[in-house]
């Protein structure tokens, strides 16, 4: 499904422009400047957070990236039904066909949040062979909020709470999940707070995600997370729950 050879000439665009390795399509007029500044960041956050991305990255890879946007949820939607019906129950979705990375979204006051998920989820996936789909979704939601707002998330202190009373999320169970679909709100919760607490309790704990993405992108298999760490004689995983009930910190 290559959206813009099929399908440029034959609609009106409001913008249209292409930089780079992002081209984008959008109905209604929209800042391609403040679109563009918005994915750059999550290159950039990707790359010094994770290790992944960047702007040279993104240079050498090739790969390209489509942005579709929509003037309304009609719209979206009657373009897709046939094409991604799992799109109907969501505001965007990312598409990958091939190298080509897709995706689609529409006009809404949460538009650039849910691009900035989207996005995160499209260098992930042109970066690695394979992403464990806990990362894929933690990592998204963590970086769909801009960087001053992410430890003052309502999320944050929604896990905070939780906390409180013992809870710790299952790294076990999420990492028994292979499928998007089989994902709900706790699961998202949960995926978004290992992810939290990995990048920003220690540089040990960030250290052990870097170096499980990186064994990932250079071709190995390392297994689960959980089993990785346990490799590396790491006692980090278990000061999830501690982290999130004492105040928060933030490693830069």
């Amino acid at each position: 499904m290559l959206f813009g050879q099929q399908h440029v000439g034959a609609q009106q665009w409001s913008v249209h422009e292409q930089r780079g390795s992002i081209e984008l399509f959008s109905e209604f007029p929209i800042s391609a400047d403040v679109v563009m500044g918005q994915l750059d960041d999550i290159r950039e956050d990707l790359y010094r957070h994770v290790g992944l991305g960047g702007s040279e990255s993104a240079a050498r890879s090739g790969r390209k990236v489509e942005i579709i946007l929509f003037s309304s949820s009609a719209s979206y939607r009657q373009y897709l039904s046939n094409r991604i019906p799992e799109a109907l129950s969501r505001r965007a979705i990312f598409y990958k066909d091939g190298d080509l990375c897709q995706i689609y979204a529409f006009r809404h006051n949460q538009l650039l949040t849910d691009l900035r998920h989207e996005y995160t989820h499209a260098v992930l996936h042109q970066t690695l062979p394979y992403v464990p789909l806990w990362i894929d979704e933690g990592l998204a939601e963590y970086f769909e909020e801009q960087e001053p707002s992410r430890l003052r998330s309502p999320r944050f202190s929604a896990v905070k709470w939780k906390a409180r009373t013992g809870w710790s999320p299952n790294l076990q169970q999420l990492e028994a999940m292979k499928s998007g679909p089989g994902m709900h709100a706790d699961e998202y919760r949960d995926s978004w707070a290992w992810v939290c607490f990995l990048l920003n309790h220690s540089p040990e704990s960030r250290s052990l995600l870097q170096n499980y993405v990186a064994t990932i992108k250079s071709g190995e298999a390392p297994g689960t997370f959980s089993q990785w760490a346990a490799r590396q004689s790491s006692n980090t995983l278990s000061d999830i729950g501690p982290y999130f009930r004492r105040v928060r910190l933030s490693v830069r």
